[in-house]
């Protein structure tokens, strides 16, 4: 569109476009450029304030009344009222937004940066050579570096030319900048690497985008980026705000890096002294950003990697192993709440962090002789928030693990463990804290008492757990009975609602309303609402029912439970017919069921076969034992 022809004025100033005088106007261009006083447009760059021209008006302009005349008369007609009908109004806010939309990064934009903030980081050494004592002497060059690196940060909005900077080989002198002699300028190069490394630059952008990230990462990685952030959070002082705020910086591009290569994770545990430096932050007071973050960035090291476990308990601090450090930051929870929300997340990450590592065998000794088990009683006693936590870690330390099961019992743990199995108490602890889940806290006891069962070798402490369901007229096995009958009914109306479900989506396919891998994607979904309906706490309850029943010699408790079972119109052909569902799902049943055993062993793939056929063998013998 000619906006010339529309508005009849000299077109508007933008992006270097702005209207200049010839040399000599003559007094007919001058006219052409006569406004108003009082209807001056300061947004089409002509009249005072427009730096186009003078403030006042032409002398000549003021002698020649029947142009000035004429010309507001034409006005009048065009600017009446708000001055613009509503396309000049649209043509005017696309002409203002254009005015305010940056530079689009390109090849040649990239170039010029990467240019000027060259030259600016051999100016700067240049001077520091020279006069390396004589700080007035280079301060300039050190401001002028400090810009450049900030405009650097545009660079970001264009990932796709990324692989452009690095064969610039700018990365390098990026890298070569977190050394620099000022922290302020090391700190403005954390800043950088941050933003141009930011995971969500790529999160929802092309493919190119993505893999020039990719090659950044790479070539940063070549040189050695991970070992100089590691070796630079040594002379930062966390106590120190401007010092605190560059280890958050660090942390999060060593995060961005995981997120991008998660090769990463294990790479810089490695190679550097990572695992260490987290651990050491995680024991400062008070608490801070950097402390919260410190957390949340050793629960990815180590949930990603088993290797990673391992150097967690071999790690040294000033308190002990990494355990132990570990074990010392949860303990400042067992009498006290977290006071923010980001205290909170700080505390998941610690007992997040324990429950990763004590799936390896080698971090179940440590954790044994750290006197892991019996801090998780007393906080499971102290019924504070941390309660939910040391239960959660209580079952993932107690799994496959024989000589912890023993230590559980031999610590009085049963004690602990029964009256939450009952309930006690929760109706005061669910109304104090509202994130509480009842389908987890379940979940978690009775797979506790599932290890209990499975793994107790001494026949002492298994006489012990048996005789608990025995005990004030079988109370613990009436528990058992009513868990069942809930979570069995839970996970009947789940299997209702996938069937009308699963009904309606065949139709739909068959009318063509829907595609086949629409409706394949539609079903694998629908499985997942049997196990949020907890389908695995149902088996768990299940094999603890047919476990005492069959085990205990007289009988009795098999009487009660055939009682019980009677009394709610059920019988004991329907646990065998739990038993015999959750015997199938055993070895890829469906995918929960390889997710939980793979979180169970984190072992080998023959050791993972190996506990399926004991975990079948088990089942296969409580199914004969109840069907005799």
């Amino acid at each position: 569109m000619d906006f010339n022809s529309i508005f009849k004025v000299p077109a508007p100033v933008i992006a270097g476009n702005k209207r200049k005088l010839p040399d000599a106007p003559s007094d007919a261009f001058l006219k052409k450029l006569k406004t108003d006083d009082d209807g001056e447009d300061y947004r089409l760059g002509w009249g005072p304030g427009s730096g186009a021209g003078s403030s006042s008006r032409p002398e000549e302009l003021e002698r020649d009344e029947n142009a000035s005349n004429e010309f507001e008369d034409e006005e009048d007609v065009r600017f009446h009222g708000d001055g613009l009908d509503a396309d000049h109004k649209n043509i005017l806010d696309i002409v203002d937004s254009a005015e305010d939309t940056p530079a689009q990064i390109d090849a040649a934009v990239l170039k010029k940066t990467v240019l000027r903030f060259e030259k600016a980081v051999n100016k700067n050494q240049e001077m520091r050579v020279k006069y390396p004592d004589q700080p007035l002497k280079f301060i300039d060059s050190e401001a002028d570096l400090d810009e450049e690196i900030k405009n650097m940060l545009q660079l970001s909005a264009a990932p796709e030319l990324y692989p452009l900077l690095v064969e610039l080989q700018s990365h390098a002198s990026i890298l070569s900048l977190l050394t620099h002699e000022n922290t302020d300028i090391s700190i403005a190069a954390l800043e950088l690497l941050n933003e141009l490394t930011d995971e969500d630059l790529v999160s929802e952008a092309s493919e190119e985008a993505a893999a020039g990230m990719r090659v950044l990462v790479k070539a940063l990685l070549d040189a050695e980026i991970l070992s100089l952030l590691v070796t630079n959070l040594a002379r930062l002082d966390a106590t120190n705000s401007d010092d605190s705020s560059a280890i958050f910086v660090t942390l999060s591009i060593i995060e961005n890096m995981i997120s991008t290569m998660p090769e990463v994770s294990e790479t810089v545990v490695n190679k550097t002294t990572i695992l260490q430096y987290l651990l050491v932050l995680l024991t400062h007071k008070p608490f801070s950003s950097t402390k919260q973050y410190a957390s949340e960035l050793l629960a990815i090291l180590c949930q990603s990697s088993r290797s990673n476990r391992l150097a967690l308990a071999s790690t040294q601090t000033a308190i002990g192993n990494g355990i132990d450090t570990l074990l010392r930051a949860a303990n400042l929870y067992k009498k006290r709440d977290p006071t923010t929300a980001d205290e909170i997340e700080l505390m998941e990450n610690v007992f997040d962090t324990l429950s990763a590592a004590v799936h390896e065998p080698e971090v179940k000794t440590a954790f044994l002789e750290s006197e892991g088990l019996e801090l998780l009683l007393l906080m499971m006693k102290e019924k504070r928030m941390s309660r939910m936590r040391a239960l959660k870690l209580l079952n993932h330390a107690l799994l496959l693990s024989p000589p912890l099961c023993d230590h559980f019992v031999e610590i009085m743990g049963l004690g602990a463990l029964f009256p939450l199995l009952m309930h006690k108490g929760l109706k005061k602890y669910r109304k104090e804290y509202k994130s509480f889940s009842e389908t987890d806290f379940d979940e978690h006891v009775i797979s506790v008492l599932g290890s209990l069962f499975r793994h107790l070798t001494n026949t002492e402490y298994r006489g012990r757990l048996m005789l608990k369901f025995l005990e004030n007229d079988f109370e613990k096995t009436d528990r058992l009975i009513e868990l069942w009958t809930m979570y069995r009914q839970k996970v009947v109306v789940a299997d209702k609602e996938i069937s009308q479900r699963k009904t309606e989506l065949q139709q739909e396919f068959d009318d063509g309303e829907i595609e086949k891998e629409e409706l394949q994607m539609e079903e694998e979904e629908l499985e997942l609402r049997r196990l949020d309906a907890g389908l695995f706490t149902l088996y768990g309850i299940t094999f603890i029912v047919s476990y005492v029943c069959v085990g205990e010699a007289e009988g009795d408790i098999r009487k009660r439970v055939e009682f019980l079972l009677d009394r709610r119109g059920d019988g004991i052909q329907n646990i065998v017919a739990v038993l015999q569902e959750y015997r199938s799902s055993l070895g890829g049943g469906t995918e929960k069921a390889e997710s939980e055993h793979d979180n169970r062993t984190n072992a080998t793939k023959m050791e993972k076969v190996e506990e399926e056929d004991m975990e079948r063998r088990r089942v296969e013998a409580l199914i004969q034992g109840l069907t005799k």
